[in-house]
């Protein structure tokens, strides 16, 4: 079977390229979940990096027929994240960041009925450690589990924690900083969520995995210098 993390010119693979790219979101990302490894690979190939269907095949080692036959399938499997993604507005931006912040301060204070109020009836919370770290193994869902997920975990961390709202692929996100070693616990992770129509927080996602983060650990630094955090 071959490959389907194409090495390409650089010696990147397509997830770490596509790691790099400003467009890159969570939403996406979870939607990418969805296909299956060979489908993410002629779908990144194709639509972000702008192979035509033989140079794909050639660097996946398939045929050009299967080629399209799974670059159809892989879009179609997408269309439901095509359907939903939003546009980051102002408006949505200023939303998005109110919401964090008394989110963050509820957590933080340990109140987890101001939590729960934040939170939409259906919300879901996606946990994503890439087998490194500690996270919830499948999504939690309504208010009182994921209220208490969050609660939970900064009430183990705050005193090891630096926690800061920073503008990621177009909407805030909150990125966490954890000081020292701990075995199992991500020393970066970031979260991002999702309003609904009524200004609820339905859908939260925070990302561990180291290889996911490569750009963010990157860019932390910069901001380190510049603002002279800790």
């Amino acid at each position: 079977m071959p490959s389907v993390e194409p090495v390409l010119p650089g010696g990147d693979t397509t997830a770490g390229r596509y790691d790099m790219l400003e467009s890159v979101s969570y939403a996406f990302l979870i939607a990418l979940e969805a296909l299956t490894p060979q489908q993410r690979a002629v779908l990144l190939l194709r639509d972000v990096f702008d192979y035509d269907v033989r140079e794909t095949a050639a660097a996946l080692d398939l045929s050009e027929a299967s080629v399209k036959v799974t670059h159809h399938r892989a879009r179609a499997r997408m269309a439901a994240y095509d359907h939903q993604r939003c546009i980051p507005t102002r408006g949505l931006q200023e939303r998005t960041r109110a919401a964090l912040e008394r989110l963050v301060a509820a957590i933080v204070g340990g109140d987890v009925r101001d939590a729960e109020r934040l939170l939409a009836a259906g919300v879901r919370a996606f946990s994503d450690g890439g087998g490194e770290f500690h996270a919830a193994r499948v999504p939690l869902v309504g208010p009182a589990r994921v209220a208490r997920f969050y609660t939970n975990i900064a009430t183990r961390g705050a005193s090891h924690a630096h926690a800061e709202i920073r503008m990621l692929n177009g909407l805030p996100a909150l990125v966490t900083t954890l000081a020292g070693h701990r075995s199992g616990y991500a020393p970066l992770f970031v979260t991002r969520l999702d309003l609904d129509a009524d200004g609820r927080v339905h859908r939260l996602y925070s990302v561990l995995a180291t290889r996911k983060l490569s750009a963010i650990a990157a860019a932390r630094e910069t901001w380190t210098a510049r603002d002279g955090i800790a």
